[in-house]
């Protein structure tokens, strides 16, 4: 059985590799090795292996490995369904009961309200410890239930993240996200640019990728795709982003995406492989009168940059 979950001895509550990475950029964890099973009763050491580091380029996407021995009547040593499972699973009838189960993942466009809350933190972890992981406990309950399915999906970064870890595990062909109440397939939810004709992109939003110069750009970062978009004349649109200085300090994970730019940005080379999601827009410049793609970038949720290609060699 794979280990979707654990319980983080820091905010001492269950949660998945995906919001770990999340909470570890945020400064709500900082220990990559404070997390044991979820199993109850079991006190196995985890460890959420490659959250700590700042871009995709690494193989394999951050994941929880088990290094410490379970307890004899751990779930996860049995191999039988977890308790908390249920507790999800009766608080929202409608979602599926696990990560790994599920065919289908959620993408909402912003994060809720209690994404970043957390029950208390602990500034230390000792060595000798008593997990609480009493299951019915109301807060753990209430908690499950504001943030949401461990399948939901906030952000570009990790749709790309569960997009490699299917295709991995070659489950890819049976994955789909579902946005707006639409299921689309994985595959065919991220898109490269390259000169691709407007016409006939769908009038939906996608995750569009390709590699793209990154620069310090007045108060901000200017991202300019090296390949573009075709117009109904089969011209190729340039496509650029703009991110603003203002819109990374009121991100959460600030600290991530300003190391990235940051250092992408000073290479003598300054490029990156970008992943945005949105609709291509064509605009007209006020003052060349030529026309060019953009995309509305509200949320920095909605990109994720990398100094290489996360994606695997064959698409």
């Amino acid at each position: 059985m794979s280990l979707d979950i654990a319980y983080s001895l820091e905010i001492e509550d269950f949660i998945d590799a995906d919001r770990a990475y999340d909470f570890y950029w945020s400064g709500l964890i900082t220990n990559k090795k404070a997390f044991v099973c979820p199993g109850e009763n079991c006190h196995a050491q985890v460890t959420c292996a490659n959250i700590d580091e700042d871009t995709q380029k690494m193989k394999v996407v951050p994941h929880f490995r088990v290094y410490g021995e379970h307890d004899k009547s751990c779930e996860i040593f049995n191999k039988v369904p977890l308790k908390i499972i249920d507790i999800i699973s009766d608080e929202n009838k409608t979602e599926k009961k696990s990560v790994d189960l599920s065919v289908t993942d959620s993408f909402f466009r912003e994060r809720p309200l209690s994404y970043y809350d957390i029950n208390k933190k602990n500034d230390t972890v000792p060595k000798e410890f008593k997990k609480n992981t009493q299951y019915k406990n109301k807060n753990i309950s209430y908690n499950l239930k504001q943030i949401g399915h461990f399948s939901n999906i906030y952000s570009v970064r990790t749709i790309v993240s569960r997009f490699l870890r299917y295709s991995s595990d070659n489950t890819i062909k049976h994955r789909f996200i579902n946005i707006d109440g639409m299921n689309v397939s994985y595959s065919s939810f991220l898109k490269l640019i390259w000169e691709q004709s407007l016409k006939d992109l769908p009038d939906y939003g996608l995750v569009y990728y390709g590699w793209a110069y990154v620069d310090r750009y007045k108060e901000g970062y200017r991202i300019k795709f090296k390949k573009g978009f075709k117009n109904q004349s089969d011209n190729v649109l340039p496509v650029s982003v703009y991110i603003g200085d203002k819109l990374i300090e009121k991100y959460p994970i600030k600290k991530l995406i300003v190391k990235r730019l940051s250092s992408i940005s000073a290479e003598a080379k300054p490029t990156a492989f970008v992943f945005i999601y949105g609709k291509p827009r064509v605009y007209r410049s006020d003052k060349t009168l030529k026309e060019y793609v953009n995309f509305d970038l509200y949320n920095l949720d909605m990109i994720d940059l990398n100094k290489e290609t996360p994606l695997p060699k064959k698409r």
